[in-house]
């Protein structure tokens, strides 16, 4: 509103100019005259502009305000059917309060059952360790048997081996000598 009062009061600032330069002013003062008149146009124009701008805003926000009300009475309508809703929760709300307090009593037994089983767990966790460590022991002496064995058999196969070559070298020279 400001902008539209410093405009009229610099446009009847000129019109009074013009007035009082009259016809009786030298041709300096009447091209004086004449360039204000100028200037008092292109600020007309540009007041005009100005107009027609805030006249378009001015339609703009009315045509948002009327959406804004259109949405606003849209959300009124849905504040009313989640009052609604929220009523029938609460209704609800005290019927699951009873099923919450045995669910909580529950839940409770349950946490007992698994300390319980987590020391169980703990204690055969510990059992497993002993039964692995004895099963690497057990391993250890399994492959030294094995070794032993695999020894023995190599000693075997060798005295096998050799008995019969001396028996038959025995035999040769026997059968040799008869």
């Amino acid at each position: 509103m400001t902008k539209w009062k410093l405009t009229f009061e610099f446009l009847l600032l000129l019109v009074c100019l013009l007035a009082l330069a009259g016809c009786d002013g030298s041709a300096k003062e009447r091209d004086k005259a004449i360039a204000e008149a100028a200037e008092a146009k292109v600020e007309l124009a540009r007041v005009k502009a100005a107009l027609e701008k805030t006249r378009t805003e001015k339609d703009d926000l009315e045509a948002e305000m009327a959406q804004i009300l259109e949405d606003f009475e849209e959300a009124k309508s849905k504040a009313a059917t989640v009052v609604q809703i929220y009523e029938e929760l609460q209704e609800q709300v005290g019927e699951l309060a009873n099923e919450r307090d045995a669910a909580v009593a529950e839940a409770k037994d349950a946490q007992a059952m698994v300390e319980k089983l987590n020391e169980q767990l703990k204690e055969k966790t510990g059992e497993i360790r002993v039964l692995e460590e004895w099963i690497k022991e057990l391993q250890a002496t399994i492959q030294q048997l094995q070794d032993q064995v695999e020894q023995m058999g190599e000693q075997l196969s060798e005295e096998l081996y050799e008995e019969p070559n001396e028996q038959s070298e025995q035999e040769v020279t026997d059968e040799n000598n008869v």
